[in-house]
């Protein structure tokens, strides 16, 4: 009989954490095991991105009721190109407390949710770091600095490709390794210059794209399709652009199909010795051992993990002597666009402006200096102009027959939207656990339940200035703002961007883990997803994940060498 195989790190997710997290653990030469609870994917087969809406048979909208009920924030993301993707809610529920929203987007795939994320991929700033000392007070400070975290956000924009613009912003810092930006579109350049003439700077907005061929990787072909998966690998994925490299490592192995429950703890040390899985195929569950185990699945996944893995001594849920597992949970300050046209862009010839799937601009944090009396920090806003799939502005507009046709072609290249996220904040009262009323899902592994409010004095008041302040640049830009509601607060989730419920701290008493994303009470367990999140600033999250879980890496990669782990 073989002896049982104990892996050097078990790590737990294939997205952005777990994929970076098993790359910079496998190229440092230890024996790694990298469990996805879901299938391997094959872009040829799985991705649709240059299926065009009137070839599906319901214009990629799906059949109706098919999805059931979807919750605010994911009904733009569950269609005809992606269902074979996400997790539809109905067919695996999650729990909601009495008067909570939360929408919670699980892509369970080899590659997690890079298959299809937005690829923004700024930089968190100095300050953002230190909300509570260098900001206003409130909340509390990361454990690390803006200087401890850039060397690794230089590592990561060399390994994924990101273009845009060497523009430094107070408090935006621009990427190092960077190629050049994407040209922006018409009415990009007008919103540029309108917001000049209010002394708001637009710069180029930092994307994993590719706008020249690197790493053996093709550049964009403009098709636009991002959201629905790229068959150039031209965005990054860890699919596309890691797992090719880590499966020809021989100490590294991959496991799709792998549902982790809980992690195993060795009664005689305290240290983690291993995980068990959910085959989601034979519905057997199975253990693995290793030296460390590397927490890597989403930030709901890796907490639900934790609460599942409770023993005698952590009773309350894995690692949580602090009790504030589960809590602080935060998400953007978001809500509906704005939309309006440029009189001077219509009916201009129709042109192929679908570029690399995003906006080419944005206006970063502006208002250093000037805070608000009624919210904390601040807010970033995005656009987006020109000829796209859909009919434009024009649709939204009352009328019908050939007049209504003729307007809708005159105002479809002459369309722009504008939104925007603010800063959300941790609050103890936003949080998750497990569902007291026994909720499983398809698998039999305990569920969890939400207890969140997006709903808050400061969301509110941030929401309001934003409009305001999108209506001011749209008017100096020489648009025409269409009608339209002041929508709430989205639920937390709802851009896909939650964070916390496992932070890093100083102080053991009110975080789960340390500056090396390890967990205070059991250091050879880390959490390296946006679970570990301090604060939630109005940057998106995912290049800031990428590198905690390659600093945090190496780190352990340098412990087990030193055999301290």
């Amino acid at each position: 009989m073989s002896a049982k195989t104990v892996y050097d790190v078990i790590v737990v997710g294939s997205g952005a954490s777990g994929g970076v997290a098993a790359y910079a653990l496998a190229v440092r030469g230890l024996k790694v095991l990298c469990l996805e609870a879901g299938p391997m994917i094959e872009p040829h087969r799985d991705f649709h991105n240059h299926k065009l809406p009137y070839k599906w048979p319901y214009r990629g909208k799906g059949k109706p009721g098919k999805y059931g009920p979807l919750p605010q924030g994911m009904e733009w993301k569950i269609n005809e190109w992606t269902e074979n993707l996400y997790t539809v809610p109905q067919n695996d529920p999650y729990a909601l407390a009495p008067g909570s929203k939360f929408t919670w987007t699980r892509l369970r795939a080899v590659g997690g949710r890079t298959l299809l994320w937005g690829r923004e991929s700024g930089r968190f700033g100095p300050l953002d770091f230190k909300p509570k000392s260098l900001q206003d007070g409130f909340g509390e400070d990361w454990p690390i600095t803006y200087e401890d975290l850039a060397p690794y956000y230089d590592k990561v924009e060399t390994l994924i490709g990101v273009a845009g613009g060497a523009e430094e912003v107070y408090n935006s810092p621009a990427s190092k390794n960077i190629m050049p930006a994407f040209r922006p579109r018409c009415g990009e350049w007008l919103i540029k210059k309108g917001a000049a003439k209010l002394g708001i700077k637009a710069v180029s907005f930092p994307l994993a794209v590719l706008s020249k061929p690197y790493d053996n990787r093709l550049a964009c072909h403009y098709c636009g399709a991002c959201n629905f998966g790229c068959d150039t690998a031209s965005r990054f994925s860890t699919l596309e652009v890691l797992f090719p490299k880590l499966q020809k490592m021989p100490n590294f192995t991959l496991r799709p199909n792998a549902a982790v429950h809980r992690v195993l703890i060795d009664n005689s040390t305290g240290k983690a010795r291993g995980v068990s899985f959910i085959d989601t195929a034979n519905r057997q569950e199975y253990e693995v051992e290793g030296k460390a185990v590397v927490l890597g699945a989403s930030m709901v996944e890796s907490i639900r993990i934790l609460f599942n893995s409770h023993t005698r001594d952590f009773p309350q849920g894995l690692a949580n002597s602090s009790g504030t597992l589960g809590r602080h949970l935060m998400e953007h300050v978001a809500f509906n666009a704005i939309e309006g046209y440029f009189p001077k862009l219509a009916g201009r010839p129709t042109t192929n402006d679908d570029g690399p799937g995003a906006n080419s601009l944005y206006i970063p944090r502006y208002n250093y200096g000037k805070k608000s009396s009624k919210f904390l920090r601040g807010y970033r806003l995005t656009f987006e102009t020109g000829c796209g799939m859909g009919p434009g502005p024009g649709a939204n507009l009352p009328g019908f027959g050939s007049a209504y046709k003729k307007k809708i072609k005159e105002l479809y290249p002459a369309g722009v939207t504008i939104d925007g996220y603010g800063e959300g904040l941790p609050f103890a009262s936003n949080y998750v656990e497990i569902d007291p009323d026994g909720l499983t899902d398809r698998y039999g592994i305990p569920q969890v339940r939400f207890h969140t409010n997006a709903e808050y004095d400061h969301a509110f008041a941030m929401r309001d200035e934003m409009y305001g302040q999108m209506e001011e640049i749209l008017k100096a830009s020489g648009a025409e703002i269409l009608p339209y509601e002041k929508k709430n607060p989205y639920p937390l989730g709802s851009v896909t961007h939650e964070a916390g419920g496992a932070r890093m701290g100083a102080d053991p008493k009110n975080s789960v883990l340390d500056q090396w994303n390890r967990c205070h009470d059991i250091q050879n367990l880390l959490v390296v997803d946006a679970a570990s999140f301090t604060s939630h600033p109005e940057k998106s999250i995912t290049l800031t994940i990428m590198a905690l879980a390659l600093r945090a890496s190496d780190h352990l990669a340098e412990e087990i060498r030193l055999d301290n782990v």
